[in-house]
């Protein structure tokens, strides 16, 4: 079954709000790679890709095989690339936030909800 278009653009957008991921999207366009050749295209650790890595290979934006014993990687969709060449930016409600800002967008959420039932409940007893 496929994915509507609106959740497939929040997880995209999700997943592309990290540098790190963007950079490995944009190398692996070009051809496959395994971790340390990507690590080293990009400069970062091998543990700090293959996070990145594990994270695009989990919402299937990368796919990876086996071959001579390495682990290769490859862009499930060219596609994805295409999006990071337009920089279409990412909506803020998907950026990461602190957990005190997390916290706060909860409770604001709950009031509102409660508001909503207390008024229900107001003309359910007039």
């Amino acid at each position: 079954m496929p994915i509507a278009p609106h959740i497939l653009d929040g997880i995209m957008h999700k997943a592309l709000s990290s540098d790190v991921r963007r950079e490995i999207i944009m190398i692996l366009v070009k051809k496959e790679m395994y971790l340390s050749e990507i690590a080293n295209e990009i400069k970062k650790k091998p543990q700090t890709v293959d996070f990145h890595l594990n994270i695009l290979n989990e919402i299937g934006l990368i796919e990876s095989t086996w071959k001579g014993g390495k682990k290769y990687y490859s862009l499930k969709d060219k596609k994805i690339a295409e999006a990071l060449l337009e920089k279409k930016p990412i909506p803020d409600k998907l950026k990461h936030k602190p957990p005190h800002e997390i916290v706060m967008d909860a409770m604001e959420d709950l009031k509102r909800r409660l508001d909503k039932i207390e008024k229900k409940i107001d003309k359910l007893t007039r």
